[in-house]
């Protein structure tokens, strides 16, 4: 009757892309530096780059910077593919706890999260603070309470929605 809750998964792939596409980005970042590093030392406009170190003199060094590229755009690639599946995954869950709510009680009409700072679900361990909006088009502002592994939803400490059971 209702479906599943994976309430980890979303906000940890979230949040493992945003540090990936970060990473990623600073690495391209230090890669380009050192490519236009080295692209003046060959043309003899070193002078932009007195006083920094020597690793760009080496012959390895632009293989190291093409390596160095790759490795960015890899992590870059990452992040923003994880970012992408946890965003859906969590439009998903949203759309869970809604379907969930409303089977249980079809008085409800619409659920919607409470955010913190504007983007982030207020969650308390399994309790979800949230706006529920009825049929009637009464808002209440409650707590419901998930069971991750049924997904049966309970709504707390409102008698309009049968009260705490």
């Amino acid at each position: 009757m209702f479906e599943p809750l994976n309430l980890q998964t979303p906000p940890l792939v979230i949040g493992l892309g945003l540090v990936f596409a970060v990473i990623g980005a600073a690495v391209l970042a230090h890669a380009a530096w050192r490519r236009r590093r080295l692209q003046a030392w060959a043309s003899g406009e070193a002078e932009h780059f007195e006083g920094t170190d020597s690793r760009g003199e080496r012959p390895d060094a632009p293989l190291d910077v093409r390596v160095e590229i790759i490795a960015g755009l890899a992590a870059l690639l990452l992040g923003t593919a994880g970012l992408i599946y946890g965003i859906g995954a969590q439009a998903q869950l949203d759309n869970m706890l809604e379907s969930n709510t409303i089977a249980k009680y079809p008085q409800v009409q619409k659920v919607e999260p409470q955010k913190v700072r504007g983007y982030m679900q207020k969650w308390r361990g399994n309790l979800l603070e949230a706006e529920v909006t009825t049929v009637d088009g009464e808002r209440f502002h409650v707590g419901i309470r998930f069971d991750p592994e049924t997904g049966e939803p309970t709504i707390q400490d409102h008698s309009e929605f049968g009260g705490q059971e």
